[in-house]
């Protein structure tokens, strides 16, 4: 079969399969088989589903090519990546007349503040914005659904920030590429790449879908699976795109994979997630009994190991979430140690947010371990109201503002720290300005200064706040503009930055603004693991595209982490709830079929009540625990510490005999001598 795909030279194919069936190895081969035929590199386009995807793709062809050099001229990209590229074509700005400048998630915020100004309810603007996202996605004509009234004034006013900051969003940025590519003006653009190949054709929207198909010239191979489908925050895939693929086009030939490769344990457990819910029970693995086990080979090579006697499959259970990080990193430990040295790159940890993926890191650290938490930590966070909470979020407006002293959105954001409307009442006044004197929000700002003097008055309404933001803006601009590599993370105040540290790692020291900024919006919109084999990596389960690991660790797999919280709340409506769970038991699915040798599911039995708000676990009950008090401040002895039970994630369960028993977590570390 794979040598089939591989020499395919029809115009559309479609590859299905259930997970580690090998779809991506075919595409693998196809790149290589076109290039061994002589077609050029630079021809041919990968799309992937993210940053990951593509660096753990780019490395198997790599591989494949025997380090060719050749095989790093494949267009390896994102869906998004490559609306970007195509919507920076100079025929495409002056068509649209829009710059692909996307707003990252805390730029959105200075956005969505703005968007108020409106004075419609906030939840109602963002139902309407998503609704605009939703629609968008699915390439439908404003025409169409847009309804006069403050939908209506809502649209406007979004375009009209948009332009003023000469930004797009995210969520926009398929929908207004697709519509190009469709218009006389994108017909230079239409068939750009002669071969174009699509992996996990399901995560995209319809408008991503459409727009590939515009790119093929040659051929078109889509390859998938709906169960794996993944939704991140703000996006809407269609696999209805993939399932229908070519019952909607014609001469489409279909290569159906059910071989599936690795433990055949792991793909049975996998399996029994299929049946439920919305999943497809047709599309499951199916092992072959001549298919060499790897994990029956890594006992017979070496049967010493304490590892190789582990089940293939495992489920751990902990007392507490401090028991299980302290024992999970001591296990991991021993893993690596008696695998030698690289092994810590086939282990994964699979974490269900920020908060575990940190503790986990720091844990991991502690062993002696690297350990990246990238794919999760990725993105600034803080709060541009309180200057205190904000220090990442001003830095980065900083270094963006030295990448490109023209960046709307820099100085949007720029003029709205410290205030607790981010100043939106005032930038909403420099806009009107600005159309009334017929010139660019940004012309207006860059002269407020002197407009203001010779006035001597304002223009319109806090205009002065605007003018000395601008003003300090500026004269950070022209004390740094040469600073360079780290000298520029100092001039920054970003040395010591957790959100920082990532790029730091990267840098060689003389890099220039816009080389960092670079690093930085790459780390902020689509992060990846350093290519280091001695580093564990650590993902959440929206990030396990693209990954594989011999050791997948499923940690904290307690309902309200797997499923969230929100598919168990009352105040949702039933299909809410439905459809919130179908979502995460996908995502589920993804990831633990991504273990190749060893899948071990770890959960823990309780949490400290505020723990377990914080991190929104769904509570069983709640009970009082005595705790020893130290010698503090005369106090000795008993206090009543309200624990919360929690329950194992209900996808445990629903795997019924396919879930393996549960073994206690003192007594895995008791086994191998690590209590």
């Amino acid at each position: 079969m794979f040598e089939d795909i591989a020499h395919y030279e029809g115009r559309l194919a479609k590859i299905c399969g259930p997970a580690r069936s090998g779809k991506t190895e075919a595409l693998v081969r196809r790149c290589v088989a076109l290039m061994e035929n002589g077609i050029e590199p630079g021809s041919i386009l990968v799309e992937v589903s993210s940053g990951l995807a593509a660096q753990a793709f780019r490395s198997r062809l790599r591989e494949a090519m025997g380090r060719k050099k050749s095989a790093d001229k494949v267009r390896i990209v994102t869906a998004r990546e490559l609306c970007v590229e195509v919507l920076s074509r100079e025929d495409a700005l002056a068509a649209t007349n829009r710059r692909p400048r996307l707003l990252s998630p805390a730029e959105y915020n200075f956005f969505l503040e703005d968007m108020k100004t409106l004075g419609q309810p906030v939840r109602r603007l963002r139902k309407m914005l998503e609704f605009f996202y939703a629609r968008w996605s699915l390439l439908e004509d404003e025409r169409n659904w847009l309804e006069p009234g403050e939908e209506s004034k809502a649209r406007a006013h979004a375009a009209r920030l948009l332009e003023g900051y000469g930004a797009m969003l995210p969520q926009e940025v398929a929908y207004v590429c697709a519509r190009f590519l469709n218009s006389d003006a994108g017909v230079s653009a239409r068939g750009s790449y002669a071969y174009v190949l699509c992996d996990d054709h399901q995560n995209l929207s319809h408008a991503e879908q459409t727009c590939l198909c515009l790119l093929a010239e040659r051929q078109l191979i889509v390859a998938g699976n709906p169960n794996q489908e993944i939704s991140r925050r703000g996006e809407h895939p269609y696999a209805r795109g993939f399932v229908e693929f070519e019952t909607l086009r014609r001469n489409v030939q279909v290569f159906e994979l059910v071989q599936t490769y690795g433990a055949p344990e792991v793909a049975a457990f996998s399996n029994a997630l299929c049946v439920h819910g919305a999943m497809d029970g047709e599309i499951v693995s199916k092992a072959s009994e001549e298919a060499v086990h790897p994990c029956d080979e890594a006992i017979e090579s070496d049967a010493s190991h304490k590892a190789a006697s582990a089940p293939c499959v495992m489920c751990v259970k902990w007392d507490t979430p401090e028991d299980e990080l302290n024992g999970l990193t001591k296990y991991i430990r021993m893993l690596a140690d008696e695998e030698g040295e690289g092994s810590e790159g086939g282990i994964c940890v699979v974490v269900p947010n920020r908060r575990w993926a940190r503790m986990m890191q720091r844990m991991l650290e502690k062993r002696g371990f690297a350990a990246s938490c990238a794919p999760v930590a990725g993105g600034i966070g803080g709060d541009p109201r309180e200057l205190k909470r904000a220090h990442a979020l001003i830095a980065s407006t900083k270094l963006a503002l030295l990448a490109d002293e023209r960046d709307g959105v820099a100085w949007r954001c720029w003029c709205g720290f410290g205030n607790h409307l981010t100043n939106s009442d005032a930038w909403n006044g420099l806009m009107s300005y600005a159309e009334q004197k017929a010139i660019s929000p940004l012309e207006a700002l860059f002269t407020l200064g002197d407009v203001i003097r010779n006035l001597g008055s304002e223009p319109f309404s806090r205009a002065s706040v605007l003018a000395e933001r601008y003003e300090s803006g500026r004269a950070f601009i022209e004390k740094n503009a040469n600073r360079k590599g780290f000298a520029l993370l100092r001039a920054l105040d970003a040395e010591n930055l957790f959100e920082f540290c990532d790029v730091s790692a990267l840098m060689e020291g003389d890099e220039s603004a816009e080389q960092v900024r670079s690093l930085m919006r790459a780390w902020e919109s689509d992060p990846v693991f350093p290519d280091d084999s001695r580093v564990v990596r650590i993902a959440s389960y929206e990030s396990m595209t693209g990954i594989e690991a011999d050791w997948l660790f499923a940690i904290a797999a307690v309902d309200g982490f797997v499923p969230v919280r929100d598919a168990f709340e009352v105040v949702s409506t039933e299909e809410d709830r439905s459809a919130l769970t179908n979502e995460q038991r996908r995502l589920f699915y993804n990831a633990v079929s991504k273990a190749r040798k060893h899948l071990v599911v770890s959960y823990f039995a309780k949490a400290s009540l505020e723990l377990a708000e914080q991190s929104k676990m769904q509570v069983v009950r709640v009970r009082a625990e005595e705790q020893g008090l130290s010698d503090k401040e005369g106090l000795k002895g008993l206090a009543s510490n309200r624990v919360a039970i929690v329950r194992p994630s209900m996808f445990l369960t629903e795997a019924g005999d396919a879930r393996p028993g549960s073994v206690g977590g003192q007594a895995l570390l008791a086994q191998f001598g690590l209590n």
